[in-house]
């Protein structure tokens, strides 16, 4: 709830400024296409500091209201818990955003936030040695993790470098919860113990990438 109404506070604060500058905004573009690279420094108990990329495409209604959609692929290495009945392994999160963007049309820095949802597709994959171990024991193992909707809220910095090139630098902060599904097969009777359970998604990341605007 703290988060949710700093970003409130943000917006608001950012949407007044924006209005007081608005005779240095005129050369503004209204929207752009970006490709860009992340880095989580901080992810939910369970889940390895991740490297990622992506894209996102922007376009403003005004100098300072404007909408973003974006998708950012990060991969995890994924340790088993009580909580999401894994044996542990690589988790790609493929992150679909959707947002409301706030910046302050300040010339060619241009700060901003944004804040919406965040839809994870999700793809789990056992670790190899794990699956090993079990065999030789005689298991074999099936395990999932759901696709799960959630929200996500962003701040950063645009520079325009020229009518066409820009760059910028962000932080952003996503989290959900995914439902999960761990399975122990005993290869020699062939029944089949299911446990379900939960998996935060909750990361932080700082990423920067460039900007063509247009």
């Amino acid at each position: 709830m703290k988060l949710l109404r700093l970003l409130v506070f943000v917006l608001v604060f950012a949407g007044a400024a924006s209005v007081a500058s608005a005779q240095t905004a005129a050369n503004l573009p209204r929207g752009n296409i970006s490709g860009f690279g992340s880095y989580a420094v901080t992810a939910s108990d369970g889940l390895d500091q991740g490297y990622g990329f992506g894209a996102s495409a922007s376009f403003f209604f005004s100098p300072s209201i404007g909408v973003e959609g974006g998708w950012r692929r990060t991969t995890f290495d994924l340790q088993p818990s009580e909580a999401n009945s894994l044996s542990g392994g690589d988790l790609n999160a493929n992150v679909v955003t959707a947002n409301v963007v706030v910046r302050i049309p300040s010339g060619r820095l241009q700060p901003y936030v944004s804040g919406g949802l965040a839809f994870y597709v999700n793809g789990y994959t056992i670790d190899p040695a794990v699956e090993q171990q079990l065999r030789a024991f005689n298991f074999t193992s099936a395990e999932t993790i759901e696709n799960a909707v959630g929200f996500n809220v962003a701040g950063g910095f645009d520079f325009q470098a020229s009518a066409r090139l820009g760059f910028f630098v962000e932080g952003r902060f996503a989290a959900a919860k995914a439902d999960t599904v761990g399975s122990l097969t005993d290869l020699a009777t062939q029944i089949t113990a299911t446990s379900p359970g939960e998996q935060e998604l909750n990361f932080f990341a700082v990423g920067g990438g460039i900007r063509i605007y247009f």
